[in-house]
C-alpha cells in the first residue's frame, strides 16, 4: 500500500489596495490657425518659441474638455536691415474635446499636451502710404482714405490681425511706402493626451496556501497606494492700495503661483502665492487701470495616516475673489479671496499580486493602473552673472522663485528635464536714496536623471524645487551680482498597464484528496477499487496521465474522494 498524504485546504490571503483605477485614456490633435502680421518685410522666419500655458482638463460624461493658452514668440530676419527681430503673438485660447468612454463628472483627469508642429505660410505684403491712422476724440479714424478702418475693433488684437488685409494696399516694387507689414497664415498643431482615473479600494489576492506554488501565477506591481485625500478652504484677506482713486472694479484675474507642499504626520502643509491682476475704472475718468497684488498663504489639510516622505498631489482652485473699494478713501480697497485646496497623499508600494491559480475557480478584476517604472532625484547648481538695473548695496531678502516651461522626455534608462528657473530679485539701491528695487532673471537648465528601465513613450512626473540661493555683490561694480542657486529635481517615470488580478477564490470545503504512491503490480482499476472511486475520476484529477494503462511504481497520483452515496 502506498503512502497517503492529505492536501491542506485552500486559503487565499488578500490585501487591501487603494489605487487609481484607469477609466480610460485617449489622445487627439487639434489645429490652431490664424492670420498674423509681422512688422516690416520678412526675409525669413528663423525660430518660433511656442509654449502651452494654463492647460487644464474638466471631465464630463464620456469626454474631457481641455482648455489652455498658446503663447508664441516669433524670431525673424528683417529683409531691409538684416537684423534678427522678435514679435510676440497675442495669446490665443483653445478648447478641445477628448473622447474617453466611461468618464463621468467628478473623476480625476491628467492632461499631457505638447506642440507637434508650428508652420507659417507667407500670404502677401501689406503697404501703407501713410502711417497707421489714429482715433479722434469720438473714437473714429481720421484717415478718410481708408474707411474700412471704421469697422475694425482695434482693442481686439485677434480681430485686428484678421482684418489688416482689408485695408492694406498692393505693394509695388520701386515705390517707397511709409510702412510695410508681412501677412502670414500660422498653423499650430497640438497633441493632447487625457487620462481619466478614479480612486478605488480593492481586496487583491497576494498569496495562496494549501496548493502547489507551481500552480500560482503572480506579477509584481509597483503602484501608488492611496493613503487618503481631502479638501479644505482657506480665506485670504488683504488691504489693497490702488495707484489712483478707483470708482469701480471692472474684473479680477487670479491664479495660484509658487505652490509648495509637504507632508507631516496626519497633515499636508500647503504654501503658495495668490497672484491677482485687478482692473479698475478711475474715479476721475472712464479709463481702466491695473494693479497687481501677490499674497502669500499657508494652510493645513488633515489627512489621517499621512506621514513624512509620502507622495502628495495638490489641486488648488480660486473659488471666489472680491475687492471692495473703501467709501471714504477710494485709493484703498479690501480684498477677500477663498481658495479651495484638494490634496491626495499616496505611497509607492511593491506587491506581488496573484493573477491566476491553475485548476481553481477564481474571481478576477481587470486592474488598469499606472505602474511605477522608477524614480530618481538630482541636485543641480546654476551659477550666473547678473546685472542689476542700479548699483546694489545689499540683497533685500530671499528672491521669489518659480519654474516655467518645464519639458520632459524619456530616453532609454534616463529622463531628460529642461526648463527655466525664474527669479524676482529684490535689492537695496546703493546711494543716498536706499529704496528697494526689483529685477527678474530667467535661467535655462537641462538635467539628466538615471531611471533604470525607463523607455521612450513612458510618462514622466517632475517635482522641482529651489533648495538654496546665494548672491555676492561685486565689490568693485555694485551692478554686477554673482548668483548661485541649487535646485533639486525629483522625477517619477510610470507606464500604463492592464492586468487581471485575482480578488477571490473558491474556499468552500473541497473533497479530501489523497496522494498515492504507485506500487509494483498496481493498475488504475485496482487503485480505484481500493479507494471506492472510478478510473475516470482518477484520470480527471491527474491530467498528466495520458495513457491509463501506463503507470509505474513510485509515481505519485491524486486520488479524489469517492462520490457520496
Amino acid at each position: 500500500m502506498g503512502k497517503d498524504d492529505h492536501v491542506k485546504p485552500l486559503e487565499c490571503i488578500t490585501e487591501l489596495l487603494k489605487v487609481e483605477q484607469v477609466v480610460g485614456e485617449n489622445a487627439t490633435q487639434t489645429s490652431v490657425i490664424r492670420d498674423i502680421t509681422l512688422p516690416g518685410r520678412v526675409r525669413k522666419i528663423t525660430e518660433v518659441d511656442t509654449t502651452l500655458r494654463d492647460v487644464r482638463g474638466r471631465v464630463i460624461e464620456n469626454k474631457v474638455v481641455v482648455e489652455g493658452i498658446v503663447h508664441k514668440q516669433i524670431f525673424y530676419v528683417d529683409d531691409d536691415t538684416g537684423q534678427l527681430k522678435e514679435y510676440t503673438v497675442p495669446d490665443e485660447r483653445f478648447v478641445q474635446f477628448v473622447d474617453v468612454p466611461g468618464a463621468l463628472p467628478g473623476m480625476n483627469v491628467q492632461i499631457h499636451s505638447r506642440v507637434e508642429f508650428v508652420g507659417h505660410d507667407f500670404i502677401r505684403e501689406i503697404c501703407f502710404d501713410h502711417k497707421k491712422p489714429h482715433h479722434d476724440k469720438n473714437g473714429h479714424h481720421n484717415n478718410d482714405d481708408n474707411n474700412k478702418y471704421d469697422n475694425i475693433d482695434h482693442d481686439n488684437d485677434h480681430d485686428h490681425d484678421y482684418h489688416k488685409k482689408d485695408y492694406g494696399k498692393e505693394c509695388h516694387k520701386g515705390h517707397h511706402y511709409e510702412k510695410v507689414e508681412s501677412l502670414y497664415r500660422q498653423t499650430v498643431i497640438l497633441e493632447i493626451f487625457a487620462k481619466v482615473t478614479e480612486s478605488i479600494q480593492l481586496n487583491v489576492v497576494v498569496d495562496v496556501v494549501g496548493i502547489d506554488e507551481k500552480r500560482i501565477q503572480t506579477e509584481l506591481l509597483k503602484v501608488e497606494s492611496v493613503i487618503g485625500e481631502g479638501a479644505s478652504q482657506v480665506a485670504v484677506t488683504a488691504d489693497i492700495r490702488f495707484n489712483r482713486p478707483a470708482r469701480k472694479i471692472k474684473n479680477i484675474d487670479s491664479e495660484i503661483r509658487n505652490l509648495v507642499s509637504r507632508v507631516i504626520e496626519d497633515k499636508v502643509v500647503v504654501e503658495g502665492v495668490l497672484h491677482k491682476q485687478i482692473f479698475f475704472v478711475g474715479l476721475e475718468n472712464d479709463i481702466v487701470f491695473e494693479v497687481s497684488v501677490d499674497e502669500k498663504f499657508t494652510h493645513f489639510v488633515d489627512i489621517p495616516g499621512a506621514f513624512p516622505g509620502a507622495n502628495v498631489q495638490v489641486y488648488p482652485r480660486v473659488e471666489f475673489v472680491n475687492v471692495q473699494i473703501d467709501a471714504y478713501d477710494p485709493t484703498f480697497g479690501k480684498q477677500t479671496a477663498i481658495i479651495d485646496i484638494f490634496v491626495k497623499v499616496t505611497e509607492t508600494v511593491q506587491v506581488d499580486v496573484v493573477t491566476d491559480i491553475k485548476d481553481v475557480k477564481v474571481t478576477k478584476e481587470l486592474l488598469k493602473v499606472s505602474q511605477v517604472v522608477g524614480e530618481g532625484v538630482r541636485q543641480q547648481t546654476i551659477v550666473a552673472d547678473l546685472t542689476a538695473p542700479a548699483p546694489a548695496r545689499k540683497i533685500a531678502g530671499p528672491p521669489d522663485t518659480r519654474f516655467e516651461n518645464i519639458v520632459t522626455r524619456v530616453i532609454e534608462n534616463k529622463a531628460v528635464i529642461e526648463g527655466d528657473l525664474v527669479k524676482q530679485v529684490y535689492f537695496v539701491r546703493d546711494g543716498d536714496f536706499p529704496e528697494v528695487l526689483e529685477f527678474e532673471v530667467r535661467e535655462h537648465f537641462t538635467s539628466f536623471i538615471d531611471i533604470p528601465g525607463a523607455l521612450p513613450g513612458q510618462v514622466v512626473q517632475v517635482y522641482p524645487r529651489v533648495e538654496f540661493t546665494d548672491f555676492e555683490i561685486d565689490p568693485y561694480d555694485h551692478r554686477h551680482i554673482r548668483q548661485t542657486s541649487v535646485i533639486e529635481i525629483f522625477v517619477k517615470v510610470t507606464e500604463f498597464v492592464q492586468i487581471e488580478v485575482v480578488i477571490d477564490c473558491d474556499v468552500k470545503p473541497v473533497p479530501a484528496v489523497t496522494v498515492y504512491v504507485v506500487q509494483k503490480g498496481d493498475t488504475l482499476f485496482k487503485i480505484a477499487a481500493r479507494f471506492s472511486t472510478t478510473v475516470a475520476a482518477i484520470l480527471s484529477a491527474n491530467p498528466d496521465i495520458k495513457d491509463p494503462n501506463l503507470i509505474f511504481p513510485g509515481q505519485k497520483i491524486l486520488i479524489p474522494a469517492p462520490p457520496k452515496g
